[in-house]
């Protein structure tokens, strides 16, 4: 009927006027020739008598009155208008995940590490750098410009969480260091329903330990593994100290140091 309550039983139109009430769980309407409910109509003649049949005493109640009502209209509109607008959004969220990255950036290494992975998580899509506000800002913005968010606002996992979702994404991926994974891991999804609502939310460790490290640990770069350079793409054939000899799929031959290759899974025959 296009009717909103007040919360106390009365009912009005668009133009703040009252039209119905609930009465013992029923609504009744009113027509304004009738001027009210019964309760209203013997207090509108007690007032009329008292006055000896002339207006009220002041227009001035009843502009109050109206203008209580029309405030009391607009704020209800405006939260069915802000449910609405989270409908739609929910509706209408980006399908693909973002990606960022949430750390301190206080080690080169690991900073490296950290981009590369955010790099390969986005596969081309945008991506955004998180860093906390004791970080050296102005220097990871000169480094790495726009991707480098400075807001702040955005002291914890939660602001960071929350602006991504208000800005347009309910699924994201989250890449941090392998120690602060866990934790990040439980403040975000301790949340999540409450200050956002993401409908995926991947958190993504990264190695701490040099490239090299990782090398010389044989945990990355085995051989049989496919692998890409800037030029070329194929599969480890032999591990040297710090290179790789691979096979393309021309079965051409090719070295690269292990700071110049990255995983590749595109690759077809993986």
């Amino acid at each position: 009927m296009g009717l909103v309550g007040n919360g106390h039983g009365d009912w009005y139109d668009k133009q703040g006027s009252l039209k119905a009430k609930t009465v013992k769980g029923q609504l009744k309407m009113f027509t304004q020739r009738q001027g009210g409910t019964k309760d209203e109509t013997q207090s509108s003649k007690s007032t009329a008598s008292s006055s000896g049949g002339k207006e009220s005493k002041t227009d001035g109640s009843q502009t109050a009155t109206t203008a209580a009502r029309t405030a009391e209209y607009e704020r209800l509109q405006q939260v069915v208008q802000t449910q609405q607008a989270r409908q739609q959004f929910d509706a209408a969220a980006r399908k693909e995940p973002l990606t960022i990255a949430f750390d301190k950036f206080d080690n080169d290494e690991v900073t490296s590490n950290i981009l590369a992975a955010v790099e390969e998580t986005a596969q081309g899509s945008p991506y955004y750098i998180f860093p906390s506000r004791d970080a050296d800002i102005a220097r990871l913005k000169e480094t790495f410009g726009d991707i480098i968010i400075d807001d702040v606002n955005a002291e914890t996992i939660y602001d960071v969480l929350q602006s991504v979702y208000e800005s347009g994404y309910n699924a994201i991926n989250i890449v941090v260091r392998k120690s602060r994974a866990q934790d990040i891991a439980k403040l975000a999804l301790e949340q999540n329903g409450e200050l956002y609502r993401y409908v995926m939310m991947n958190i993504i460790p990264v190695d701490e330990r040099s490239i090299r490290e990782q090398y010389l640990a044989g945990d990355i770069f085995k051989e049989g593994e496919l692998v890409e350079t800037k030029k070329s793409s194929g599969v480890i054939i032999r591990r040297g100290a710090n290179h790789v000899i691979c096979v393309d799929e021309n079965n051409n031959s090719f070295r690269s140091w292990i700071t110049e290759i990255k995983l590749n899974y595109d690759i077809i025959g993986w």
